[in-house]
C-alpha cells in the first residue's frame, strides 16, 4: 500500500520493503541487508520506515472502521425516519375511517420513533466528527510516510553520488606517462 502510495521509483522497494518485514521481521537475510547498506539504508531507516508503513496501515483500517460505522448509523437513521413516516401515513388513514383512539396510538408510537431518530442524529453527528478527526490522522501520517521515503531517497542518491565520486576519480598524472615509468622509460 505504501509503495503505491508514495510512488516513484524508490516506492516499490520501499512498499516491498515494510510488507515483507511486518510479516516476517527476523527473516530478513544478510545479503538484503548488506545490499540495503551498500544502497545506503541502514536497519534503522528500515525500522522508521517499517513503523510508519504499519502506523499507516492502522490509520487506513481505523479510517474504514469509522466510515463503515458511519454508514451504518445514517442507514439506521434513515430507516428510522421511514418507519416515523410510515407511523405518520397511517395515523392520517386512522383519522380519515373515524378511528381517533388508533391515530392517538400510531402518532404516540411515531413520537417514540422520533426520539430515537434525535438520537441517531446525534450518534451520526459524533461518528462524522471521528471521521474527520481520522481523516487528519491519515493525513499526517501519510505525510511522515513520504518525509521519510524522501530521506530514504536522499540517501540511495547520496551514496550512489559518492561511490560513482570515489570509483571514477581522475590520476594526478597521464595514465601513458605512468605506463612509460613503469616500463623504465623515462
Amino acid at each position: 500500500i505504501l509503495g503505491g502510495l508514495v510512488a516513484g521509483p524508490f516506492g516499490a522497494l520501499f512498499g516491498a520493503q515494510i510488507g515483507a518485514n511486518m510479516g516476517a521481521r527476523n527473516s530478513f537475510d544478510k545479503a538484503k541487508q548488506e545490499e540495503m547498506e551498500r544502497m545506503g539504508v541502514s536497519q534503522n531507516m528500515l525500522e522508521m520506515a517499517e513503523e510508519v508503513g504499519a502506523a499507516l496501515n492502522r490509520a487506513f483500517e481505523g479510517l474504514q472502521a469509522t466510515r463503515d460505522s458511519l454508514q451504518t448509523q445514517q442507514s439506521f437513521a434513515r430507516r428510522l425516519d421511514n418507519n416515523a413516516q410510515q407511523l405518520y401515513e397511517q395515523s392520517k388513514v386512522a383519522i380519515e375511517l373515524g378511528d381517533e383512539q388508533k391515530a392517538r396510538g400510531l402518532l404516540e408510537q411515531r413520537h417514540a420513533v422520533q426520539q430515537r431518530l434525535k438520537k441517531a442524529f446525534q450518534a451520526c453527528a459524533e461518528e462524522k466528527q471521528r471521521l474527520e478527526i481520522m481523516e487528519r490522522n491519515v493525513a499526517t501520517t501519510e505525510e511522515r510516510a513520504m518525509e521519510i521515503e524522501t530521506l530514504l531517497q536522499r540517501n540511495v542518491g547520496a551514496k550512489a553520488l559518492q561511490d560513482s565520486s570515489t570509483s571514477f576519480s581522475l590520476s594526478n598524472e597521464d595514465p601513458l606517462l605512468q605506463k612509460f615509468r613503469d616500463l623504465g622509460i623515462d
